[in-house]
């Protein structure tokens, strides 16, 4: 990154840290089980505000109604998994997120009840909700039970999304945007602090920055849900690396580990994993990684100074990440080719 380009990723770096700094707590953090990627920025929240102030952290999934979870997660789960292509009107087509809106205006939050308690219980002063659906709850049970907490939303992706549009918004103090507010496509209320911010990582990612230089493998992951064509990917790469240590990520994809243990029985420089708790050991080893854009990934990995190699992953959402990650994180499209370039270069530069 360079020019423009670090002034604006230090301006907003220091606009967390403002955010961070000013809270009051105790704080909550409410992210979602969609995928790690917001669990992940949650994560990595807490551990910021731990520093000063009694944090907690949850899944909004945890504290919902059943029939919340089916729509919010599952539905959304098998969707992705299965029909990718129908996201385009879930990102795209507002319908979705007014039905759910004026449906939820008019139905109690009896369903909230939990996320009440733990709201009470904590002592919560602040909640910062990751990601448009926790804040839609949040925001929902704020209003109808007349809470009395300051309520701070954060964009967890690198474009707008039509959700955040359709939430309770009289009852949002600040919002937290890592691209500007003009390309959101909606109009905040004036009473919004809208802060611009950089999008946070654990610390143990950035400390791996300065390993850069010891490290020789390379790392293929597709997110928890491991979308992606792990086969293809891996034949690609072990063609353009023989012989380099090759570390696959599966996730959630059980089929797709296993396939990769019977096609590759006999090759001692591939490593396959399922769910994994943490990409740092991974990353430790490996000079670059190749991932589709999921929003975590892309943090950790630009956090640990890691090359990016980008695969097509989920439109819209990370359509627009990995646009930004090639921009800002100097990413580049995968290909047999360029990975072979990369390591050829002396220490990967």
């Amino acid at each position: 990154m360079s020019g423009v380009g670090e002034a604006d990723s230090s301006a907003r770096a220091a606009g967390l840290t403002r955010v961070l700094d000013s809270v009051e707590g105790p704080v909550l953090v409410v992210s979602t089980k969609v995928g790690r990627g917001m669990y992940s920025i949650g994560e990595a929240l807490t551990e910021r505000l731990g520093d000063r102030l009694p944090c907690i952290h949850v899944a909004i999934e945890d504290h919902l109604p059943a029939r919340a979870v089916q729509e919010d997660l599952r539905r959304y789960k098998f969707i992705s998994n299965h029909f990718k292509i129908l996201l385009n009107l879930v990102y795209k087509v507002p319908f979705f997120y007014w039905r759910k809106y004026v449906r939820e205006s008019a139905i109690g939050s009896a369903g909230l009840r939990g996320l009440k308690e733990l709201i009470q219980s904590s002592g919560s002063k602040t909640v910062i909700c990751v990601s448009h659906r926790p804040a839609f709850w949040v925001s929902k049970l704020k209003r109808q039970e007349r809470l009395n907490f300051k309520l701070w939303g954060l964009l967890g992706e690198y474009g707008k999304n039509l959700g955040w549009k359709y939430l309770f918004w009289d009852q949002v103090d600040g919002f937290m945007s890592p691209v500007p507010a003009g390309e959101l496509g909606m109009a905040l209320p004036r009473h919004v602090d809208v802060v611009a911010v950089e999008l946070p990582a654990r610390r143990a990612y950035g400390e791996l920055a300065g390993t850069q230089g010891s490290a020789s493998d390379v790392l293929l992951t597709c997110g928890l849900w491991g979308q992606g064509p792990f086969l293809r990917l891996v034949w690609e790469i072990r063609r353009a690396l023989p012989g380099v240590g090759c570390h696959v990520v599966c996730g959630e994809n059980h089929f797709a580990e296993r396939l990769l243990r019977v096609v590759f029985p006999r090759d001692d420089a591939l490593r396959v994993y399922g769910v994994v708790e943490s990409l740092v050991p991974l990353l430790r080893a490996s000079r670059a990684i190749v991932t589709k854009p999921g929003i975590s990934t892309l943090i950790e990995a630009h956090a640990a100074g890691r090359k990016i190699f980008l695969v097509p992953g989920m439109p819209v959402a990370e359509a627009n990440n990995a646009r930004y990650a090639a921009k800002y994180f100097q990413a580049e499209w995968f290909s047999a080719e360029s990975l072979r370039r990369y390591y050829a270069r002396p220490g990967g530069t």
